[in-house]
């Protein structure tokens, strides 16, 4: 079968509707899963994420990105996704990785900006039901979907015996999730060695009041947050004003706030909300800024 341009084939509408030779067999396992998880747009990307992060470890490694993994590597992120996802589902491990609506079901996994789904003998033999998913590096999106691993679907075997979906064959994947943005990236544009430095600052207050006034305007997630402040038996007090970060910054005419309670007044300056579970150290450019903020009472 011919290879379909990046574009198109990523687009291309799937023809898994009532009469396809697979819809009998898919349809109840796409069920299944919508059932055990009814918000699986958004559930998906936040398992892809954590499944990144949790490899690219960047406190230890200083790494960041995706593409700074090497390809051992990148497997361990589709290993962590297919855990994260199995116990998002909430599903057993069966003969296959899943069981779901009573069918045995492999997960196969692809990282990166070329998709590369590859099915065992052992699933493709008896045309078995897969679970896909893909992590789009290049688009920042996370992709889930099944299909029937019938040989005709597939390419020419490997070393260990296993073929490729052609992409010629995408038509054939009933999608779940399509292009769904994944969350921003928590430790992106992080200067990770001045990180690791700031971790050595002792005081947890002192800590966190010098990493966000080098880091003005930028929201920082509480993993990040949590991160900076290991050695703080209640990080988060660490933040706070009545003797914390929040106190320290002030006389700076520097705003930390939380996107839990003042994403209005963000709104408010014209700045971008953000995560509920995240913070941010404002700078007062304008007299107008510190206006808002004082009288929001951060200044």
């Amino acid at each position: 079968m011919p290879q379909l341009p990046a574009r198109e084939r990523r687009l291309a509408p799937s023809t898994v509707r009532p009469g396809h030779q697979d819809f009998t067999l898919l349809e109840p396992i796409a069920a299944d899963i919508q059932r055990r998880s009814p918000n699986l747009a958004s559930a998906l990307p936040n398992a892809m994420l954590a499944a990144l992060e949790s490899v690219l470890e960047p406190v230890r490694t200083g790494r960041t990105r995706l593409a700074e993994l090497d390809n051992v590597e990148k497997t361990f992120v589709g290993l962590k996704a297919e855990h994260f996802v199995r116990d998002m589902l909430d599903a057993p491990k069966g003969l296959r990785d899943l069981v779901l609506a009573g069918q045995n079901v492999d997960v196969k996994n692809t990282v990166g900006s070329s998709w590369a789904w590859m099915i065992p003998p052992e699933t493709f033999r008896n045309s078995e039901p897969c679970l896909l998913m893909a992590l789009d590096e290049s688009r920042w999106q996370a992709w889930m979907g099944l299909i029937v691993a019938r040989p005709e679907y597939l390419g020419s075997p490997n070393r260990d015996g296993k073929r490729g979906i052609l992409s010629a064959a995408y038509a054939h994947i009933l999608w779940l999730v399509q292009a769904a943005p994944l969350p921003r990236n928590h430790w992106d544009g992080i200067d990770m060695a001045r990180f690791r430095e700031l971790r050595k600052i002792r005081g947890g207050t002192a800590r966190a009041a010098q990493y966000f006034s080098e880091n003005l305007r930028r929201p920082t997630h509480r993993s990040v947050l949590e991160a900076l402040l290991f050695d703080q038996a209640d990080y988060m007090k660490r933040l706070r004003g009545n003797g914390g970060a929040k106190d320290e910054l002030r006389p700076k005419n520097i705003a930390l706030v939380s996107g839990a309670y003042f994403n209005s007044v963000l709104n408010s300056m014209g700045l971008p909300v953000i995560g509920s579970d995240e913070h941010i150290a404002i700078d007062a450019h304008t007299e107008h800024e510190r206006q808002i903020l004082s009288e929001a009472g951060e200044l």
